[in-house]
């Protein structure tokens, strides 16, 4: 599903049509969102954030993508009303609608009806624009992309997702969770997670973490989204939102929990992390994560999980991975009960701006990789891999530098071991 619309309770549903793309000339970003821009010279695509398999644009390290779409009758009608009608306004006056973008690109600039929204960093993270006021502007939109560092040839099924997402007054833009503690008797995850608030609100954060089999896993995705009693491995917190960013971190116990093990040791039992914020009794956004109960240490050049041998260290006993990839690559992973070892790569160029702070280059890359991988029990390492090319090199040798980056990646994951920089990984 290239470009799909939903709303809570509701299925997506998929707008027909196609992307257009063109490679991308000298200074051609700057009139990509511009609506009377002649698209003559563009051809269209079914497989946006994939453009080698495109005519003609094998070769290309950057591309344009365009997209125009409308509104189907009754968003738009439900939009207008919200805007209008005093008595639609109370049941959908407080909700806020998104362009949410994921997989078209390792970097890349995002426009909506001319508007600029902001950066696209890393292909598999998830990128949310509130686009409230441009939406009710207009039926008709114009998504509008600058994509580069294509080079990597992801798989056929990793599809670009881009959608209009409506949530109440909270969204929830980011999710860590990590396993720091785990025995048969008990285990404790820590979880932290970034909410975006339109005002001051009391907010009800409802968290439970329930094997795969039991009944009420995946509750979050239930347009209800309700939980009916706490118990084991839920917890519910009530803190107070303010207007914008609001970081947050909480402990979730799980009593005689089943253990994750790696692929001959035992089971590789999964349980599913549900997470709702909840803004005057309503739902206003949940997500879901998938994890496995597990601790791993190094001991000496041993790796070793819940205590026990893995038969090497993390380089013997571990699939080294390079880049963060699709989430599938993980999931299949976790129940394979297959290690990797992930290379958190730090290249300026992905990262562009922070080249002048190895810090802040460090602590952002590492934020990524821990969000986007701290959940699956696969992982049990992280590898750090040093920027090879950089505006001054001699700031990335020595000591200092292996110190900073290991700094950076215990402050995102204190549970993981790291390890040096090896063989390529695959």
């Amino acid at each position: 599903m290239i470009f799909t619309l939903t709303a809570p309770g509701e299925d997506a549903r998929a707008l027909a049509g196609d992307w257009l793309v063109r490679a991308a000339g000298q200074g051609e970003w700057r009139t990509v969102a511009e609506r009377g821009l002649d698209e003559s010279g563009w051809q269209a695509t079914s497989t946006p954030g994939r453009w080698w398999l495109d005519p003609g644009l094998a070769d290309e390290s950057a591309v344009l993508y365009r997209r125009h779409f409308e509104l189907p009758p009754d968003l738009a009608a439900e939009l207008d009303g919200a805007e209008h009608d005093h008595t639609h306004r109370d049941t959908h006056g407080d909700a806020r609608w998104w362009l949410v973008a994921s997989g078209l690109c390792e970097l890349g600039h995002l426009w909506f009806d001319g508007t600029y929204l902001g950066d696209l960093r890393g292909r598999h993270a998830q990128h949310a624009f509130e686009v409230d006021g441009l939406l009710r502007h207009s039926r008709e939109h114009l998504a509008a992309v600058e994509a580069a560092h294509g080079t990597a040839r992801v798989p056929e099924d990793h599809d670009a997702q881009v959608k209009i997402q409506r949530t109440g007054p909270a969204r929830i833009q980011r999710v860590r969770a990590l396993v720091i503690e785990a025995s048969p008797d008990r285990a404790v995850l820590r979880v932290a997670g970034t909410v975006d608030s339109s005002g001051t609100h009391r907010a009800e954060v409802t968290t439970t973490v329930l094997s795969v089999d039991d009944p009420s896993a995946g509750w979050s995705r239930d347009p209800t989204r309700q939980v009916a009693r706490l118990d084991n491995g839920m917890s519910l917190s009530e803190p107070i939102l303010a207007r914008g960013r609001n970081d947050l971190e909480w402990l979730v116990a799980v009593e005689q929990p089943s253990l994750w093990w790696p692929a001959g040791m035992g089971d590789q039992a999964q349980y599913c992390i549900d997470i709702d914020v909840a803004v005057d009794g309503c739902s206003s956004h949940a997500v879901r994560l998938l994890t496995g109960i597990r601790t791993v240490t190094r001991r000496g050049e041993g790796l070793f999980v819940n205590g026990e041998s893995c038969g090497g260290g993390p380089a013997e006993a571990a699939v080294a991975l390079a880049g963060l990839a699709h989430r599938s690559v993980y999931e299949g992973a976790d129940a394979a009960g297959t290690l990797l070892c992930q290379q958190v790569p730090l290249s300026p160029t992905a990262f562009a701006g922070a080249e002048r702070s190895l810090r802040a280059l460090g602590a952002r890359a590492a934020a990524a990789a821990a969000d986007h991988a701290g959940h699956h029990p696969s992982v049990v390492s992280w590898q750090l891999d040093p920027p090879r090319t950089a505006p001054r090199p001699t700031l990335l040798r020595g000591r200092w530098t292996g110190r900073v980056l290991r700094q950076a990646m215990t402050a995102a994951d204190p549970t993981r071991p790291q390890t040096k920089r090896g063989p390529d990984a695959s």
